[in-house]
């Protein structure tokens, strides 16, 4: 049971890890420092770049989609809860039923008490099984989940800065400061929301 327990603190570690979507890699901090770079030395002398920026975290919290994948994330998490109570209970009931039986003299010979051990033992492994599927299960979705979020903000920050004429929109917390006036956080959620059609459950 103890390993059945520590199986659902690594699923639900896994899942925290895999929701965590506001953090900024390496690969961003390339990216703005390649942006400084330029903005210092632009290309076209006599040219200006138009910078603009947004704050993810918002964008994560106020863009419908993110709001659904939080959900479905929710729900997910909560099927994988009421598995582990349900199998930590069954073999909490067949523990406790085998040691009353042992308490009374109720195992006729070894072999019953040893048949008792082994159905203990493979209730364990089953349920074991049927939580690594649910964690694999979850892991996927929220992988796909995620990555489609992530495709459908880029693909609208690039029409967008293309129909502005923005050269570069960066992430606010890959910077040491922006200038207020260039967060475009609300407009960008708002053109997000406005495209973004939900698509009903089956």
């Amino acid at each position: 049971m103890n390993n059945l327990k520590n199986l659902m603190k690594l699923a639900l570690v896994a899942m925290a890890l895999v929701i965590t979507m506001g953090a900024c890699n390496q690969q961003e901090k390339k990216d703005v420092k390649k942006a400084t770079e330029k903005a210092a030395n632009p290309i076209d002398p006599n040219g200006k770049l138009v910078i603009r920026y947004i704050d993810e975290d918002s964008v994560l919290k106020n863009y419908n989609l993110a709001k659904d994948f939080q959900e479905m994330s929710t729900r997910l998490q909560n099927e994988m809860d009421q598995a582990g109570k349900k199998y930590s209970d069954q073999l909490e009931n067949f523990q406790k039923n085998a040691n009353q039986k042992l308490q009374n003299n109720q195992y006729t010979s070894e072999a019953a008490y040893k048949a008792d051990a082994q159905k203990y033992q493979q209730m364990e492994a089953n349920a074991q099984n049927e939580m690594a599927k649910l964690q694999q299960n979850a892991s996927n979705q929220i992988q796909q989940s995620n990555k489609q979020l992530n495709d459908s903000i880029d693909n609208f920050l690039k029409e967008y800065a293309a129909k502005n004429h923005y050269d570069i929109i960066l992430k606010k917390a890959a910077a040491f400061y922006l200038n207020p006036n260039l967060d475009v956080t609300d407009e960008v959620i708002e053109g997000l929301n406005k495209r973004y059609t939900k698509v009903a459950k089956k």
